[in-house]
């Protein structure tokens, strides 16, 4: 059996488990006495604040990657994904590098967490093109390099000069490509779903409750792909009709055939 990697002791990573255990901490006794999530979100800053000076940088890394893993999926809740977003909006965390995380963990968990998978969604909707390069903060390289480390980009691409602008562009490439493969997948299960259903020709007429819940749960789970689907495409079509997109898309291509 192979040896377990070491545990790390790093200042860093130490720093972060205890950050990690004030903002979890935060979070659990907003959401239980119902705190509202842009209030939470406060909170959480301040918890930020104790990690290294009154004032601390934001967008901060160590808290979008804090706020996903807990999210995927051992603390799924709406209040969660309130939160994750209220986090989004205001930049304590970096968009394109929250989406870039739930992009390594939710896709390939689309079917057992297709709620997460919907949310997802949504939220590439609202902030895959509408970020600016220019809002990374001091901690700008921190957030490339775990963007490029969550998702590959660099060895997928094999670009040497890396930097930030570089992983937005490979980043939405790699996103179209991810999303069209799961509208693919999920459509030939669909496929495959309903021609089982024809070749399995005429049904018995005996009545069993525990065959037809069971039946029920699948055709919502096929639903749940379907309307998955669907949204995956819709979300890629207004992707692709913006030009800030096309125009990405266009470099990527160029640089290609240089």
């Amino acid at each position: 059996m192979a040896a377990s990697p070491p545990l790390d002791t790093s200042p860093d990573t130490s720093a972060t488990s205890d950050l990690e255990r004030r903002v979890m901490a935060t979070v659990m006794t907003s959401e239980t006495r119902g705190v509202p999530p842009w209030l939470c979100a406060v909170k959480v800053a301040q918890c930020c604040g104790n990690e290294e000076s009154d004032s601390p940088a934001f967008p901060n890394a160590d808290l979008a990657a804090i706020m996903v893993s807990n999210l995927c999926f051992s603390h799924n809740t709406p209040y969660m994904w309130k939160l994750l977003e209220q986090s989004m909006a205001t930049k304590l965390v970096y968009p394109l590098h929250v989406l870039a995380l739930l992009t390594s963990r939710v896709i390939q968990n689309r079917r057992e967490q297709p709620q997460a998978y919907r949310l997802y969604l949504e939220l590439m909707r609202q902030y895959a093109v509408s970020f600016s390069l220019l809002d990374a903060g001091p901690h700008k390289e921190k957030i490339t390099k775990s963007i490029d480390d969550t998702l590959q980009l660099s060895n997928t691409y094999r670009f040497e000069n890396w930097d930030l602008g570089m992983a937005v562009v490979l980043f939405l490439v790699s996103a179209i490509s991810s999303l069209l493969d799961c509208v693919l997948q999920d459509w030939g299960s669909l496929v495959a779903s309903q021609c089982q259903l024809v070749n399995e020709g005429p049904q018995s007429m005996d009545v069993d409750v525990n065959s037809n819940l069971s039946n029920n749960k699948s055709k919502h789970v096929e639903l749940l792909r379907q309307n998955h689907a669907f949204a995956a495409l819709e979300f890629l079509e207004n992707m692709c009709s913006s030009k800030y997109v096309k125009v990405s898309l266009r470099l990527v291509h160029l640089n290609m055939y240089a």
